[in-house]
C-alpha cells in the first residue's frame, strides 16, 4: 500500500484544506484557468492516491477514505469544467448548459465506479446528486429555446423512480448506502418542487433564462409530491434515520407550498379529514387492553431487530430416508 493506515486520518485533513485553498482560487475571478485546471489536477490525483492506495478495514471504507473518495469524484466535475473553458469550448463568464451535464455526467460516472471498486455511502450520495444535476442541465440544453421545466419534472421523475428500486435492493445487503440514496431521492423532489416554485422568487426566472409562468401544478403533480413527502418522513421515521427525516420534512414543506400555490381549495379539507381519520383510529377504545409489559410467569419479549435485517438461517440436519436399508 502507498499509504499506511495509521496515517490516512492526516493525509485526508491535508487534502481537505489543499481543496478549501482551490475552493478560494474559484472565487477569485483573477486566477488563471490553467492554474485552477493544475490545482484541481493535483487534487484529483492526490484524492485517488490516498482513497485507492490505503488499506480497506473491515466491510466499507474508513472514515477519511470516505472524504477522499468524495473529493476525487468533485475534483472530476473541476478537471472537466476548467478543460473546456481551457480549450474554448464553453465559456467561463457564461458555462452553457450542456456543459454542466458533461462536467456532473463525468463526476457521476467517477463517483460510481469508485463506489464499486471501494464502497462508501458518501461518494454514492454524491454521484447520485451529481447524476440528477447532469439529466436536468441535459433536458435544459435540449430545449435550448423555451422553457425547459416540463422536460426537467420528467426527468426528475425518471430519477425518482431509478433511486427508488436502487433503495429497495439495497436496503437488506447494503443499508448505509440505501440510506444515502433515500437523501439523494430527498433532494429529487426538493428539486422537483423548486421547479413550480421558482417563479415566486423575484428575478429567479430571469437570471436563470426561464420563461416566467404561473408557477402552478396539476392535481398529478401535487399528489406525487405531497406523497412523496409523506413517504420520506415516514420512511425516515421506520429507519430511525435523521436524514431522510430531515429532508423528507423539507420536501413536505415544499409540497405544501405548491400546494398552496395552486389554489385549491379541496386540499385543507382533505388533510384534515385525514388527520382526523388517523387520531380518531388512534383514540378508538380497544375490547381488550393490551398489557403494557411482559405477564406474570412470562418472559419479556426479544428486543426489535435493527435495521438491516439479515435472516439467518441455521444449518439442517441430514434427513435419513427410512425406506432404504
Amino acid at each position: 500500500m502507498l499509504v499506511h493506515a495509521h496515517r490516512g486520518n492526516t493525509l485526508a485533513a491535508g487534502t481537505v484544506v489543499l481543496a478549501a485553498f482551490a475552493a478560494e482560487l474559484e472565487l477569485r475571478h483573477g486566477t488563471p484557468v490553467a492554474a485552477r485546471l493544475a490545482l484541481a489536477l493535483g487534487l484529483l490525483g492526490l484524492s485517488l492516491l490516498g482513497a485507492l492506495g490505503s488499506p480497506r478495514e473491515g466491510d466499507g471504507p474508513r472514515t477519511y477514505q470516505e472524504i477522499l473518495l468524495a473529493l476525487a469524484t468533485i475534483s472530476s466535475v473541476a478537471v472537466v469544467s476548467h478543460a473546456l473553458v481551457l480549450t474554448g469550448a464553453a465559456s467561463a463568464s457564461a458555462f452553457p448548459a450542456w456543459g454542466i451535464a458533461a462536467a456532473a455526467a463525468t463526476g457521476a460516472t467517477v463517483g460510481a465506479v469508485l463506489t464499486r471498486a471501494r464502497g462508501g455511502t458518501i461518494v454514492l450520495a454524491a454521484a447520485g446528486i451529481l447524476a440528477v444535476v447532469a439529466l436536468v442541465a441535459g433536458a435544459d440544453a435540449a430545449r435550448p429555446q423555451g422553457d425547459p421545466r416540463a422536460g426537467m419534472r420528467l426527468v426528475l421523475v425518471l430519477a425518482a423512480a431509478v433511486l427508488l428500486v436502487q433503495v429497495v435492493l439495497r436496503l437488506e445487503r447494503r443499508y448505509r448506502q440505501a440510506v444515502a440514496l433515500v437523501d439523494v431521492l430527498a433532494v429529487v423532489f426538493l428539486l422537483l418542487a423548486a421547479t413550480f416554485l421558482i417563479d415566486d422568487v423575484p428575478g429567479a426566472t430571469e437570471a436563470l433564462g426561464l420563461t416566467p409562468g404561473d408557477g402552478r401544478a396539476g392535481l398529478g403533480w401535487e399528489l406525487l409530491l405531497l406523497a412523496a413527502g409523506f413517504g420520506l418522513v415516514g420512511l425516515g421515521s421506520t429507519l430511525h434515520e435523521t436524514g431522510p427525516g430531515w429532508l423528507g420534512a423539507l420536501a413536505l414543506v415544499a409540497a405544501l407550498a405548491v400546494i398552496a400555490d395552486g389554489g385549491r381549495a379541496g386540499w385543507a379539507a382533505a388533510l384534515a379529514a385525514a388527520g382526523a381519520v388517523l387520531v380518531a383510529v388512534a383514540l378508538r377504545p380497544v375490547a381488550h387492553r393490551v398489557p403494557d409489559g411482559p405477564a406474570p410467569h412470562q418472559e419479556p419479549p426479544p428486543d426489535p431487530v435493527p435495521w438491516p435485517r439479515r435472516l439467518v438461517i441455521a444449518p439442517s440436519e441430514s434427513v435419513v430416508d427410512e425406506g432404504e436399508d
